[in-house]
């Protein structure tokens, strides 16, 4: 009876280990978890960089992980932290596509108040020159300066164009540099029209 049992017990051992050397890398989790990541990495990395970050610290973990359970013999792998550490992952995924929404919408709200400071600067450097020209007293050498002014202006004012496509191609971050550079541009010509205007005393 007694030997009966230690071959039950043994047995029970030798199921035990067994199902231990049987573990193996969750793969269809693993597989997910990459496809998802794959599917949220262009939005992501774009609108939310930090969230992203996270997301690959988290993928980096699970690699690691997964070639550390690799390296040990059969019998002394588990996957358990593997199957956490893929959980953290899909949340850091799902947090990061949430980021980039609302990175995004930021983005776009910044980048359409900056193309339309542009414009508004556009607009100001328009009536300025409007207002020079409508001088009634100009000195001879006037035209020329004139003329160079319309031609700086004309210039600045076709990158408008430019902005609008930006915005519509969702090149939010784009847009809005090239409308910031732009509005420096037209801000200072204005400057230079209204110094002008002052200089001929009208």
């Amino acid at each position: 009876m007694r030997r009966t049992n230690l071959f039950a017990v043994a047995a029970v051992l030798s199921v035990g280990l067994i199902a231990a050397g049987c573990a193996k890398p969750p793969q269809q989790e693993l597989d997910g978890v990459k496809a998802s990541m794959a599917a949220a990495e262009a939005e992501s990395a774009k609108w939310a960089p930090e969230a992203w970050a996270n997301v690959q610290a988290a993928s980096n973990a699970v690699d690691a992980e997964v070639q550390a359970q690799a390296g040990k013999f059969a019998l002394l792998r588990s996957y358990n932290k593997t199957k956490e550490l893929v959980a953290a992952e899909t949340k850091a995924i799902e947090d990061a596509k949430t980021a980039s929404v609302a990175g995004k919408e930021k983005a776009k709200s910044d980048a359409t108040a900056a193309v339309q400071a542009a414009k508004d600067s556009l607009k100001a450097a328009s009536d300025a020159l409007t207002a020079i020209d409508g001088c009634k007293k100009k000195p001879k050498e006037f035209k020329k300066d004139f003329e160079a002014m319309k031609a700086k202006y004309d210039g600045l004012n076709a990158q408008a164009a430019s902005l609008d496509s930006a915005m519509t191609s969702e090149d939010y971050n784009g847009a809005k540099t090239a409308a910031d550079a732009l509005k420096g541009q037209v801000d200072a010509m204005t400057a230079d029209v209204a110094a002008a205007k002052a200089k001929i005393k009208c």
